[in-house]
């Protein structure tokens, strides 16, 4: 089944769907980190695509990346990102060339994460570097485009 791609307007991190309120940066990066929300890890939750309802992942795939599976990054367009990390995402592709540039995790390059069933952008697929840091990949889903149940 053929992926639908939106048109993108900004490229790569340059690119969150929610941009809720835009902060003033520098031409740096602000790395923030949040604990806001405990999610069960029991495969309880399930979260959906908020585009289309397709099924993207469960909460027993979250994962911790720098200890916690919730991170708040601003980009260098000063848009905000809050996501989580998850080790699994059946529901998502990753499409594009793998990056280091702008990344937020270090050793990792990303490539853009879309709705498997609607093109709708989701997020980010990482990979390790090298094979020996764990964990070896994940994805970092936009809480604002996926609604749980």
């Amino acid at each position: 089944m053929a992926v639908r791609t939106p048109h993108l307007t900004f490229l790569g991190k340059l690119l969150c769907s929610d941009i809720r309120y835009p902060l003033a940066l520098d031409s740096k990066m602000l790395f923030l980190v949040s604990s806001l929300e405990k999610v069960g890890g029991n495969g309880a939750k399930a979260y959906m695509c908020a585009a289309c309802d397709g099924l993207i992942t469960h909460s027993d795939r979250l994962i911790l990346v720098g200890g916690t599976h919730r991170h708040l990054f601003v980009n260098p367009a000063g848009v905000e990102c809050d996501f989580h990390t998850f080790y699994s995402c059946p529901g998502a592709i990753a499409v594009g060339e793998a990056t280091e540039v702008h990344t937020w995790f270090s050793g990792y390059t990303w490539r853009m994460a879309f709705c498997r069933q609607c093109g709708q952008h989701l997020g980010w697929y990482y990979e390790a570097l090298f094979k020996s840091k764990p964990p070896r990949e994940f994805w970092g889903i936009l809480i604002s485009q996926v609604i749980s149940q």
